[in-house]
């Protein structure tokens, strides 16, 4: 009995397959010539598109002929518009500003649909800071300064001021850019509103807003009425030294008749008007002169709005009552902080 041959081993390397690209004739055709290829007219609709794209489809399928179907889903994405949707869409984008490496619509469809990641992420962070802070740095920080609004705060020269003109010596100074409903062009940063939340959530002493800012602190008794501090200034202080203080005077009531429209629009709940509401309070002081903000470390953003700053206090923060002297100090001072400022920075008028 013969013996049977061992079996060859194939040592044949396996051949790749050759991807199937669509004919390059038919990626470059128009949407009529791309409708044609169907067969319909040039005012055939979508569906009639798509009915045709199925026939074909399984036809072709049928015939296991891959070159058919990939020319076929080239020619459907011309005649659907798809491909000069996309190319559009990549024009666009390689035009438009990037910021940290997404455009402003891509940044918009990533807050879209991650937003409730960076809910929970800012969320935790809140509670870690404030773990964080109030277990191991309440001893190093003798008082908390937030600015929120659409300026910049160099912290170095506010956290100076604080020092010299306060009995305050070591403060933490914090701040966000926030843009307010504005008739500047300028768009509301969803992710700032965040860190506005982060920040208040610390329950931070002294409080540093722009104008368009400042009411909706005082719909939410944020803000601190400082009616007897303003008594205090105008019963103990010079007319020299009243004459630059500008009392920030609101009410309640008064948010709602200037934005209740537009909030109810957003589908938040408004307080109800009642003569308590109605009665106006000062909330702070105005800084208007832009060398005074300078001083203070603020830069205003804003170019045509209302420029000026408000210095108020929370209701909600500690040591209130050396808050209220830090204000009153600074504002006493204002001149010879804005000497002690234009002393460093002394070319900063000529740029004005």
């Amino acid at each position: 009995m013969a013996e049977k041959e061992p079996e060859k081993l194939n040592t044949e390397p396996n051949e790749e397959k050759v991807p199937i690209v669509p004919d390059p004739a038919i990626e470059k055709m128009t949407k009529e010539e791309a409708l044609e290829y169907f067969d319909l007219p040039a005012w055939a609709r979508r569906e009639d598109i798509d009915d045709r794209f199925w026939k074909l489809g399984k036809t072709y399928k049928a015939q296991n002929d891959e070159q058919k179907l990939a020319d076929l889903s080239a020619a459907y994405n011309v005649a659907t518009g798809n491909r000069d949707r996309i190319v559009k869409e990549k024009e666009e984008e390689a035009a438009a500003k990037h910021y940290l490496g997404k455009t402003k619509k891509q940044w918009g469809d990533f807050f879209h649909y991650e937003g409730w990641k960076i809910i929970i992420g800012v969320a935790v962070l809140v509670f870690v800071v404030t773990f964080v802070r109030f277990f191991f740095l309440a001893t190093k920080l003798d008082i908390r300064v937030t600015g929120i609004g659409h300026f910049e705060l160099d912290a170095d020269i506010l956290i100076d001021v604080t020092t010299e003109h306060s009995s305050f010596k070591t403060p933490e100074v914090q701040y966000v850019d926030v843009v307010s409903d504005n008739n500047e062009g300028e768009e509301i940063d969803v992710y700032a509103l965040q860190q506005e939340v982060a920040l208040m959530a610390v329950r931070p002493s002294i409080l540093i807003y722009d104008a368009y800012t400042v009411p909706s602190y005082v719909s939410s008794e944020t803000l601190l009425p400082l009616d007897d501090l303003y008594e205090e200034m105008k019963n103990t202080w010079t007319e020299e030294e009243l004459s630059h203080v500008q009392p920030y005077i609101y009410s309640q009531a008064r948010f709602v008749e200037e934005y209740g429209e537009k909030v109810a629009a957003s589908g938040v709940e408004l307080p109800e008007i009642t003569e308590e509401s109605k009665v106006e309070h000062v909330y702070g002081f105005i800084i208007s002169d832009k060398i005074d903000q300078l001083s203070l470390g603020v830069k205003v953003l804003w170019k045509e709005s209302d420029t000026s700053i408000v210095l108020g206090i929370n209701a909600g923060g500690e040591k209130l009552d050396e808050s209220k002297e830090f204000i009153k100090n600074a504002l006493k001072d204002m001149k010879a902080i804005r000497e002690d400022y234009l002393k460093q920075y002394p070319y900063v008028e000529s740029k004005d």
